[in-house]
């Protein structure tokens, strides 16, 4: 059976179009699933040509895959819009993509310059990612667990990847409550998770990573693959390691959370990461521990199930519908007038960070609570090298 069978399932019932942003940005058939699958569909049969306005049209997919819950037919639009990319993959390749992603990580691996060097390079909505600490110090260690043991878990983070190398205050936060929830981590020296590739039609470099990071996590003696809040990476992990338990850091903890949590006085905006929800599913889970945090008040946006336009480079692909899409949002947080706005995918940070608030992260919220809750010790970060 070929994956573009799923072409003909589609009934165009429209059940996909209040689900995707870029429809709901633009109000243009070819900007939506139905609309995509139509275009590939008149390819695949000989009556279109995969050139031109037809192209853009798919490429202007933010491939957030709200589209396959929303669909009643089960349409596995992710899937037959990969088959599509590989087979008509010249015409499709993005130009955003191909510069950008070699360009973070062989600065990020190679070059070892300094982090306001890279920012000042690259384009204002693409510096929030290279704006915090570097994790490369954290990587190659064992920490240990505080108190009775539970488990022994490998984090997820890569300093070869402009996603993770400079998300220490995420990784810390994440060893951090790992360690005191019982958990020993280990942090071996991953390669990027490989979704940016894929998604951009770099086949044969994303199935590459997918082998470095299969060959470590086979020499692992671990009980789960922890992934902080990364719901692109975690959904990419599920794709090919199958034989492993890939989970959220959160999903970890989320049901039985030990010490005190100090009250954090905050309102936050909630938006969801698009792999989190629709691929992982585990969205709910991984903001199921910040309920038990006194004071804090989160406040899903109405479109928080809503792609906010972040994923992929989206906003350096396609600049207009992204800001479009980032207008609806902006309307929304300042409806519900919060202190900051609470994400789950570094996807998520290009795009939301110019809303003008601070970005949390799920594990750096609940990090701040225990730190509030006074609890000796939990500061503390023992580890060795591997």
């Amino acid at each position: 059976m070929s994956a573009f069978d799923e072409l003909y399932r589609c009934v165009h019932c429209g059940f996909c179009l209040p689900t995707c942003p870029t429809y709901l940005a633009t109000g243009l058939e070819g900007n939506s699933p139905r609309g995509r699958l139509h275009l590939m569909r008149a390819v695949v049969e000989g009556r279109a040509r995969a050139e031109g306005k037809l192209l853009e049209y798919l490429d202007s997919c933010v491939y957030c895959l709200r589209c396959e819950t929303a669909c009643p037919s089960g349409v596995k639009y992710g899937t037959v819009f990969e088959e599509f990319f590989k087979a008509y993959r010249k015409g499709m390749q993005s130009v955003s993509y191909k510069r950008y992603i070699p360009l973070f990580n062989a600065i990020n691996t190679r070059l070892g310059l300094k982090i306001v060097p890279i920012a000042a390079s690259l384009p204002p909505g693409l510096r929030p990612l290279v704006t915090g600490g570097d994790i490369s110090d954290l990587v190659g260690k064992i920490y240990y667990a505080k108190g009775n043991a539970k488990g022994r878990v490998a984090l997820f983070v890569s300093d070869e990847c402009v996603a993770w190398r400079y998300r220490r205050g995420v990784v810390e936060a994440a060893i951090r409550v790992l360690t005191w929830n019982g958990y020993e981590v280990v942090v071996p020296r991953f390669s990027c998770c490989g979704a940016p590739y894929r998604h951009s039609g770099q086949f044969e470099k994303a199935e590459e990573l997918a082998r470095r990071n299969l060959k470590i996590a086979e020499k692992l003696s671990v009980d789960a693959i922890a992934v902080p809040n990364s719901g692109g990476c975690q959904a990419e992990l599920l794709r090919y390691m199958r034989d492993r338990r890939v989970v959220d850091v959160m999903q970890l903890i989320a049901h039985d959370l030990r010490g005190n949590l100090g009250e954090v006085k905050m309102r936050l905006a909630v938006q969801h990461s698009c792999h989190l929800m629709n691929a992982a599913k585990a969205h709910d889970v991984v903001l199921k521990p910040l309920y038990k945090v006194p004071g804090l008040v989160l406040t899903p946006l109405p479109s928080a199930d809503v792609c906010c336009g972040g994923g992929n480079m989206y906003p350096l692909r396609h600049r207009d519908i992204a800001n479009a899409i980032l207008e609806r949002k902006r309307d929304e947080v300042k409806a519900v007038s919060p202190d900051g706005v609470l994400i789950e995918s570094p996807s998520c940070l290009q795009q939301l960070s110019k809303l003008g608030l601070r970005v949390y992260f799920p594990v750096e919220v609940l990090d701040l609570a225990y730190q509030k809750g006074e609890n000796s010790g939990y500061m503390e970060l023992r580890g060795d090298t591997l």
